[in-house]
């Protein structure tokens, strides 16, 4: 399955319900915007031009685990987001690098990789759109979307 505006790395059936559950893209559709860390997952940082996933990132990975852990039916898609800076291209591939690391983590983590599908955005779907260093710190992220609901 492919979405408009995304690069898949692979894909598990659903669609996500409300705000909190919706896909960055979904909701963008919705309300002209996008939300992030809402629901019971955490939105992951990343540093600029990385893939690498620091502490923050790691305390992210076990929080979105025990989500995943506690109920076991659940299914997510993990976001690869990029700032603006940067050729499309570029940010597309960091983006999917990004979804996938975060994807990797969580199998170490003990979530089973039939559980989760990664897709990137790139610099697509920007939380913020001033060109500050601290929007596109907050820009940079791999942001969970339920497929359970």
């Amino acid at each position: 399955s492919k979405k408009k505006g995304g690069v898949y790395d692979s894909s598990v059936g659903g669609q996500g319900g409300g705000y909190g559950g919706d896909s960055s893209l979904a909701q963008f559709e919705q309300s002209g915007t996008v939300l992030g860390g809402t629901g019971d997952f955490r939105d992951v940082p990343f540093a600029f031009d990385s893939d690498q996933l620091d502490g923050a990132a790691m305390d992210a990975v076990r929080a979105n685990a025990g989500v995943l852990q506690s109920q076991g039916d659940r299914r997510v898609e993990i976001e690869g987001h990029c700032d603006e800076r940067g050729t499309s291209e570029y940010n597309l591939a960091l983006g999917a690098r990004r979804a996938r690391a975060m994807k990797d983590a969580m199998v170490g983590a003990g979530i089973s990789a039939d559980r989760m599908s990664t897709v990137s955005y790139g610099e697509e779907l920007p939380l913020c759109k001033e060109s500050t260093e601290s929007c596109w710190t907050t820009n940079r992220r791999a942001h969970f979307t339920d497929l359970s609901r």
